[in-house]
């Protein structure tokens, strides 16, 4: 079998346009080649100033020159092996800019020549993989075809330079999709193989390579004899690769797709055992990184979700849930763990969705807890559990962080490295199989450490129980295999309530519509000095009504309908997905004349919503009860913030505070006065605090999502630092106070989380821009009950909460501007206790 020739390969190639060098200096490359050579070969003991070619004189470099060529190769490596852990691009930029520099220093003849030329290739491909320019991945192929050519056949270094090429190939395929593309990197994987004997360090990646390919051909034609040498060659790399290999578990990872393919063709039930078997194995080679077991783990998973019994699956996903920790709070950096986050919570809902069908029902709630905290730790960039670790105990936290790191950072890049031989890589797989017995022993000593039980593993039930003490919380769990509700009772009892009419999908489609909706009513531009226009949109509708009416009879009534009504009780959401941005509150069925036919929550229960239940744990976090106890309120108004357009209304809800509020009790920083540092000095000598002006939300750093004052933003990574031992409520009357990100579309990101993060355990909140006209409103309401009831003994049990006290005056607003005009009046929520 022959490899394809430089000509055949350059009528394939873009010419670079990433400088004017790389057309230069692949031109001068393609020069040196066409010119006759005699034989060549080379010395294993030759150094860098030997020339390949013995008949032809070439220019000698000086030792200087010669030194100058290897530092920048050096360098040029360690920059791809970089940017392959890092993904920092312009690591890969200048790995390519100092290869053509090498190449450009390194005569024609000599020996290092084509592995020069086969690391210039790889910093090609590297960069087309990053960027996917595809001038980048022809230029890739044409330096590995030249290095090929340059090579005497019976040279040590032809298979790797070969097995090089044909990664080219195929990374080209995958982007392309051209046969011819694939046909090669087999031609050439196939030639790889054949040239390596048994026994040598590289034999089972190029026979993972050839199966890759062949299967990656399978994938485009579907011809069986190609899935069938694909399992046969990578069942063979399998059995090359003692266990404990850092690339076992790849190996097996894609020996497993391989077999599922096949299932997927031909149906035939012991491939799925094969595959999950493959899978399995896979998640117990511990010197393999923990992403590459993650992937296998969930790949198991989801096989036996599909495939086999709930209780099997329920295996799975107890591995899954075991490694995601490592995956997402070790090794990796908050932007990565962030980037994660949709993938993960999808997991995490697809392992509750498990462990409700094979009924364990407390399994399904800690499963959802770790889900949420992580969801939550994650986007406000709160501290991680080896950040609560190393501040107790430094040194143990360190070594297991760097432990860790190596773990993740080990295996082969999928290059093969001309430099790296036999004995360095046995010691290389000797040192990861220690760090992955060093990682057990040190996790096993951290769980021993007072406090750190838990440590990496999701809360018992038994923790989390205490969550409903004060009334049910019901989590809703929305999976794509199913969607279900537990509701948490204050007995301790768990009552699982299925959703069969509800879907992924439609919680998708309902989050759109409400989108729609709100577009349609203009409530996030045109303010024009009010805090909300409702003008008509022309590209979008009002889905209000149906999208609450879905909501009820899909979702809330089924709930509601299992939950014992004893005088108004105080129900606590925490959903998933796009449900986390749908107005649970607000779900019911409105517009009939016949008011008998119209009903909604708000008839049955008060509703709060919390973003974990370790947030509801502890009667230490709850508000105040206590009336004879004079709260404190610090108000913050900005009717004029420099920048913005005016909020005039938020005069008048200081005003309405300030007549149920004492005013040795209260502070007022308005316009010039609500400083970044005067409201940062206020918040901890007061236990309310109550913010009217705009609230922006920041995306790509969450933590920099703040309230906008008269001299700049309050951002919530100061308020992080803020010691808050009084605090009771916060109050947002903020513009945009709450809205989501929808590149994240797992969870909405808002304000009011991240003011519970910071220490209050009540807070309300608006889910979109409010009108000025309503906030005053809300405002007198919600504080006539909270502060202005003290001396009116019959309802300060039920109405002195914050909860309680919005519900009434959301009820007030309704009835004023109208039932139907839900833009008004949705969006007050409560979040906590």
């Amino acid at each position: 079998m022959e490899s394809p020739t430089t000509s055949e390969v350059e009528e394939t190639v873009t010419q670079s346009t990433h400088e004017d060098e790389d057309a230069e200096l692949l031109t001068a490359i393609k020069m040196s080649l066409e010119e006759p050579d005699a034989e060549t070969t080379r010395d294993s003991t030759m150094g860098d100033n030997t020339p390949i070619d013995k008949a032809s004189p070439v220019r000698v470099l000086s030792d200087k020159e010669s030194e100058t060529a290897r530092e920048l190769h050096n360098s040029a490596v360690q920059l791809i092996k970089d940017f392959q852990q890092s993904g920092e691009g312009t690591a890969i930029d200048n790995a390519v800019q100092l290869m053509k520099e090498v190449i450009m220093l390194t005569p024609d003849g000599y020996a290092h020549k084509a592995e020069r030329l086969s690391d210039l290739g790889t910093a090609f491909q590297s960069r087309f993989e990053h960027l996917g320019e595809l001038e980048d991945i022809g230029n890739a192929i044409l330096v590995q075809q030249q290095a090929v050519d340059l090579t005497p056949d019976g040279h040590a270094d032809k298979a790797t330079l070969l097995s090089n090429l044909g990664n080219a190939f195929q990374s080209r395929f995958q982007r392309l999709g051209e046969l011819g593309d694939i046909e090669n990197a087999i031609l050439v994987d196939q030639q790889v193989v054949d040239l390596t004997p048994d026994g040598h360090a590289d034999k089972t990646q190029r026979l993972n390579n050839l199966g890759s390919t062949l299967f990656l051909r399978f994938e485009r034609l579907g011809e069986l004899r190609d899935i069938e040498n694909a399992i046969l060659v990578k069942k063979q790399a399998v059995y090359l690769t003692p266990d404990g290999h850092a690339d076992k578990a790849a190996l097996l990872n894609n020996l497993g797709n391989a077999f599922q393919s096949r299932f997927e063709r031909l149906g035939e039930p012991e491939d799925i055992m094969k595959a999950t078997a493959a899978y399995q194995q896979a998640t117990r080679n511990t010197s393999s990184t923990p992403s590459t077991r993650y992937d296998a783990a969930s790949r198991w998973a989801i096989l036996c979700s599909k495939h086999q019994s709930p209780s099997s699956a329920l295996d799975a996903y107890n591995v899954v849930l075991e490694i995601i920790p490592q995956v997402d709070w070790l090794g990796q950096t908050a932007h990565c763990r962030y980037e994660q986050l949709p993938q993960i919570g999808r997991t995490i809902n697809a392992a509750v969705a498990i462990a409700i069908s094979a009924g364990n029902l407390p399994r399904a709630v800690e499963w959802f807890e770790e889900g949420r905290r992580l969801v939550w730790k994650q986007i406000l960039q709160l501290r991680t559990p080896l950040d609560e670790l190393r501040q107790h105990h430094p040194e143990l936290a360190n070594e297991l962080s760097r432990v860790s790191l190596a773990l993740e950072n080990a295996g082969t890049s999928g290059f093969d490295d001309i430099g790296s031989e036999a004995k360095q890589k046995s010691v290389e797989a000797r040192n990861r199989h220690s760090s992955a017995v060093r990682y057990e022993e040190l996790l096993a000593q951290v769980r021993e450490l007072d406090g750190f039980g838990s440590f990496l593993r999701p809360k018992e039930f038994s923790e989390l129980v205490s969550a409903a003490s004060e009334g049910p919380v019901v989590v809703v769990n929305v999976a794509e295999l199913r969607c279900d509700a537990l509701v948490l009772c204050t007995s301790g009892e768990i009552v699982h309530v299925p959703l069969p009419t509800f879907s992924y999908r439609q919680a998708e489609a309902l989050h759109l519509k409400l989108l729609s909706s709100l577009r349609a009513k203009r409530v996030w531009d045109n303010r024009n000095g009010d805090r909300a226009i409702h003008l008509a949109g022309k590209d979008n509708q009002d889905h209000f009504i149906s999208v609450l009416a879905d909501l009820w009879s899909h979702v809330v009534q089924p709930i509601v309908s299992e939950i014992e009504v004893v005088s108004l009780p105080h129900i606590t959401w925490c959903a998933t997905g796009a449900l986390t941005f749908l107005p649970l509150h607000a779900a019911g069925i409105y517009g009939f004349n016949n008011p008998t036919k119209n009903v909604n929550v708000s008839d049955f229960a008060v509703s709060s919503y919390t973003a974990t239940l370790t947030a509801m744990l502890g009667s230490g976090s709850k508000p105040k009860q206590d009336p004879t106890v004079v709260r404190s309120v610090l108000i913050v108004s900005q009717p004029a913030t420099p920048g913005q357009r005016n909020l005039p209304g938020t005069l008048e809800e200081a005003k309405s505070i300030q007549l149920y509020a004492s005013d040795a009790h209260t502070r007022h920083l308005t316009n010039e006065l609500a400083t970044v540092q005067a409201v940062s000095d206020e918040m901890s000598k007061h236990d309310i605090i109550h913010l009217a002006c705009y609230g922006i939300q920041d995306m790509k750093n969450p933590l920099h999502s703040a309230f906008v004052l008269h001299d700049g933003r309050l951002e919530l990574n100061r308020l992080m630092k803020l010691s808050l031992k009084n605090a009771e409520l916060a109050f947002l009357s903020a513009c945009q106070s709450t809205t989501d990100d929808e590149k994240l579309p797992e969870e909405a990101v808002y304000l009011a989380a991240g003011m519970l993060a910071v220490g209050y355990p009540s807070v309300i909140a608006t889910m979109w821009s409010i009108g000025d006209n309503d906030a005053p409103l809300i405002a007198d309401k919600v504080y006539a009950n909270l502060l202005g009831c003290r001396n009116d003994s019959e309802i300060q049990d039920a109405k002195l909460t914050p909860a309680y006290a919005l519900h009434e005056a959301v009820k007030h607003l309704r009835k004023k501007v109208g039932e139907m005009n839900f833009v008004r009046w949705v969006p007050f929520v409560h979040f906590g206790v």
